[in-house]
């Protein structure tokens, strides 16, 4: 970036003179122009940056934002900033206002940027259409974005993201990793994704977001970089066929050394810290096709979807049960291959058992290439009958991808003793509620019938009178208390007179739990707002600051009689001397006073309502 040009002393006076002004009046009589451009210029290459340029000649105001055209068919916006200038020629002051908006290139072809509407100074102005052409390949330089025109920019050999993935074919339904990868021969300070592609046809595994980047120093074709993983995914194919993972957008803040025009500050070593700036540099990682191709005929069932290699494992948590009593079965599915999408096992259980949905956990985890983990199902079950029961064997298929054709997995039968005798009665109690488990004869009930006289008039029963009253008074008392609530909702007053009597009552009873305790001074201090906001409460004063003189003048005049009102300050009156006085009063002079106090309070609720 050019040093700043020395201004000669009558444009330095001149400069002050306006600036104490306002400028405002320095800009007073200057004609307003609005035009767009583009920056580094109007051709950038794929996953490149480029900035709008909006500027406000002989105005620093907008009467309202500008509304920007959509990119998105071609770009991904990365944010936006404004800077201001004010030059000064002879007598004459000119400002500006200059809006950025930074963009992303992401798709290859020549687009048009329409005119965007600006109001300023009280008019309407139009931009200019502009041209911006996006090519496949990269300038010497991009990604740069500069501020100057002596300042460096960004080769693309210096800065760009890899995408690698573990395999390029693979099976449908078979797991494979994808990393990001930054390399830079430049200074980064930071980075963010801007651009991060949902692929089509797979399914994600979240693995896990790569929040503190190990920096590896790597030599690529020849030269020294710095390298870390930036992101990294599993991703299982969904359905065979070819398949492209679009690139990863990535924005990185780079460090750059400016050049100076003062040829004694590169001699001389000097202005370090001022030397250098932070130029934000767009890339995008390079696309990645993926073969997916499908498993083959003859899959067994049940089918487990696992890709891989598969085992099961199957356990009571004991041998031995009393019938009608609860039993564990734990299934245990491990192996390679995406096991969360592994369904729950389908169980073969003797007609005498109920058994309850499962309950599920599961581990997933990197490994080698692909997934790896276990999945857990939990079965609560329970026999009816006694007698030595046989659980069958649970199978699973999956396609072992090491051998290239399908096997099956199985747990083994499991014996389970149940002793006890068949439950009696006409119903069991279980989880699932009531079963019913005897229907061939249903119990007669026998009994007397009870007889009532005929002829007799609908309107003088009670029962119907009843239900003609009732109903009319459940519809009163919801109008009232539905006016009720709105006014409480509506009048602060009458809401705040509602509920003094129980909030005091609720500050008085934590009075008398700290009157036993060791700290005086919070026992008065509560005692002391309960009367206080008593009083404010009934009278709707502000409870903070109310001062005793006010206090006594308030209750003087919505008519609390003279005895109450100076029984009132007395108390809290008491109640500020002990607050500040050392500590040393008894618990039995805090409960005399306590009782007091209560009496104090009730007198003065009754009377000041």
């Amino acid at each position: 970036m050019d040093r700043p040009r020395r201004v000669a002393p009558s444009a330095l006076a001149i400069f002050l003179a306006l600036a104490a002004l306002g400028t405002p009046l320095a800009a007073r009589g200057q004609d307003v122009g609005v035009r767009a451009y583009l920056s580094p210029g109007n051709t950038v290459a794929v996953g490149g940056q480029f900035v709008l340029n909006l500027e406000i000649r002989g105005s620093q105001a907008l009467d309202q934002d500008p509304e920007v055209p959509d990119l998105t068919a071609f770009a991904q916006y990365l944010g936006s900033g404004t800077s201001t200038s004010m030059q000064i020629v002879g007598a004459r002051t000119t400002v500006s206002l200059t809006i950025q908006y930074r963009f992303q290139a992401l798709e290859e072809g020549t687009f048009e940027i329409g005119a965007i509407e600006v109001e300023a100074a009280g008019r309407t102005f139009r931009t200019q259409p502009l041209e911006v052409t996006v090519s496949a390949a990269p300038p010497p330089t991009q990604g740069a974005t500069p501020s100057s025109p002596g300042e460096t920019g960004i080769a693309s050999t210096d800065l760009f993201v890899t995408a690698e993935a573990s395999r390029t074919r693979v099976r449908e339904g078979e797991p494979f990793i994808v990393e990001y990868r930054i390399w830079t021969r430049v200074d980064v300070s930071s980075y963010n994704l801007t651009r991060v592609p949902e692929p089509e046809g797979f399914w994600v595994e979240d693995v896990g977001q790569v929040t503190q980047p190990q920096v590896e120093q790597v030599v690529r074709d020849g030269q020294a970089y710095a390298t870390a993983v930036i992101r990294r995914i599993a991703l299982v194919p969904t359905g065979p066929g070819e398949r492209t993972l679009d690139p990863l957008g990535v924005e990185a803040q780079v460090r750059v050394r400016r050049r100076s025009a003062d040829p004694f500050e590169d001699l001389f070593g000097r202005s370090s810290l001022f030397g250098t700036t932070v130029v934000p540099t767009t890339v995008l990682s390079n696309p990645l096709a993926i073969e997916v191709e499908p498993l083959p005929p003859g899959r067994p069932e049940p089918f487990s979807g696992v890709v891989g290699s598969l085992s099961l494992s199957a356990d009571l948590d004991r041998d031995s049960v009393d019938a009608n009593d609860a039993v564990t079965l734990t299934v245990r599915v491990s192996g390679r291959g995406n096991l969360r999408g592994v369904p729950a096992p389908e169980l073969d259980l003797p007609p005498d058992f109920e058994a309850f949905p499962p309950e599920i956990s599961e581990s997933v985890q990197l490994s080698g290439s692909g997934l790896s983990g276990s999945k857990t199902f939990e079965y609560v079950m329970i026999p009816r009958a006694p007698g030595t029961r046989t659980i069958p064997s649970i199978e699973m298929g999956f396609f072992d991808t090491g051998e290239g054709a399908y096997r099956t997995a199985g747990t083994g039968d499991l014996q389970l003793g149940v002793t006890g005798a068949v439950a009696e009665g006409p119903a069991s109690m279980a989880r699932g509620g009531v079963t019913q488990l005897r229907e061939d004869i249903r119990f007669i009930h026998l009994g007397s019938g009870s007889l009532r006289p005929t002829h007799r008039f609908l309107f003088g029963e009670v029962v119907f009178w009843m239900f003609v009253i009732l109903p009319m008074a459940g519809v009163l008392g919801t109008l009232g208390l539905r006016r009720h609530q709105d006014r409480l909702a509506g009048d602060v007053a009458y809401a705040r007179g509602r509920r003094a009597g129980r909030v005091a009552r609720k500050r008085f009873a934590e009075a008398r739990r700290l009157a036993g305790g060791d700290d005086a001074r919070a026992f008065y201090a509560e005692v002391a707002r309960a009367l206080r906001g008593l009083v404010a409460d009934r009278l709707n004063l502000p409870e903070a600051g109310l001062q005793l003189s006010e206090l006594g003048a308030a209750l003087t005049r919505v008519g609390v009689s003279e005895p109450t009102v100076g029984d009132v300050l007395e108390c809290l009156e008491h109640c500020d001397r002990q607050r500040f006085a050392p500590p040393g009063v008894d618990e039995e002079e805090r409960a005399r006073f306590l009782d007091r106090a209560s009496a104090v309070m009730t007198r003065l609720d009754r009377e000041a309502r």
